[in-house]
């Protein structure tokens, strides 16, 4: 029977079975979607050591293997759970603080060497929690409102101005260090404001964008031939997130962000249809690159060698897709 590869780029984690149905079990058996970095998460461990233990010499592994784990498994999530899922529109500060850490905290407890999460990741956490970071009160905007909810389009600034507060003021608020915010983030906000400061219309209290497809695809055609340069956002060059963000503000007002802050802020679809983006786990595990898909299995993206237009069914980009976004 031929043997199912996959690799650290797959996108979904689905469990694995334990031989000895223990939480410290050291013999793991692989199931469809298991990846070291999955595993090594799951147990308590890190890819190396499982490596190690294992004597293997790449981040292959295939359906049936049995793999030596020496860790701990994790224990199911509850208000004094020792892990957090993370779900979309979390950040390392909202996990954080809900569980009475700092964001050094909890990236030493889980070895993270950025500010990146994903939806589906599973973090150690200490301390204990009456509510769910995740079931947060979105007040929005009131006359008497102390919190806001960021919706598409929103920036520091625009809030800042809504609440008759500085930009400085209000990340020293909520312990910003950077200007990025996502959608659906709750923000501490002090003032009072009569009028909301999402100016896009307002649908069921959320934020109605629609994007004109067409245009968005001409804009990314008309980008290709750009070289790539690491955070860029000109046309001077591009990095994959810079790039999005660039066509993005031709039509609306976006935040700046990295790839996996526009997984997190988007709604997901089944298949990619033209104007929807296309994202991929490539040099770190989670979503790390993306793309304008533009139909017919073609996507455009800022990649190493510049703006291009790929292939989806090719084996590389096959391999790494983690799924289709809608703005």
């Amino acid at each position: 029977m031929k043997k199912q590869i996959f690799t650290a780029a797959s996108a979904v984690v689905l469990g694995s079975t334990l031989f000895a149905g223990a939480a410290s079990a050291a013999s793991v058996q692989v199931q469809s979607g298991d990846t070291l970095w999955g595993l090594s998460q799951k147990y308590g461990t890190t890819v190396t050591q499982i490596k190690q233990e294992n004597q293997l010499t790449s981040d292959m592994i295939y359906i049936g293997q049995t793999l030596s784990i020496n860790g701990s498994s994790s224990t199911t999530q509850s208000t004094t759970s020792t892990t957090y899922k993370v779900v979309s529109g979390d950040s390392l500060w909202k996990i954080a603080n809900t569980y009475n850490m700092t964001v050094n905290e909890l990236k030493s407890l889980n070895s993270l060497t950025s500010d990146m999460i994903y939806v589906g990741q599973v973090l150690k956490v200490k301390g204990t929690t009456s509510t769910s970071p995740n079931t947060t009160s979105p007040t929005g905007s009131s006359s008497d409102s102390t919190t806001y909810k960021v919706v598409s389009g929103d920036s520091l600034s625009k809030i800042a101005k809504s609440y008759n507060m500085t930009v400085e003021e209000l990340k020293s608020l909520n312990g910003l260090t950077s200007d990025m915010i996502y959608v659906g983030q709750v923000l501490k906000v002090k003032g009072t404001t009569s009028t909301s400061p999402n100016t896009t219309t307002q649908t069921g209290g959320q934020t109605s964008s629609k994007l004109d497809t067409t245009k968005l695809v001409s804009d990314a055609k008309a980008l290709i031939g750009t070289p790539y340069v690491w955070g860029g956002t000109t046309t001077a060059g591009f990095d994959c997130s810079g790039f999005i963000w660039y066509i993005l503000n031709k039509q609306t007002d976006v935040t700046r962000t990295n790839t996996a802050g526009y997984w997190s802020s988007m709604t997901s679809v089944s298949s990619p249809a033209v104007g929807d983006f296309v994202f991929f786990t490539t040099y770190q595990p989670g979503p790390s690159h993306m793309g304008v898909y533009i139909g017919n299995n073609k996507f455009i993206h800022a990649g190493s060698n510049g703006v291009t237009t790929s292939d989806l069914t090719t084996s590389y980009w096959k391999e790494r897709y983690l799924g289709a976004k809608r703005f």
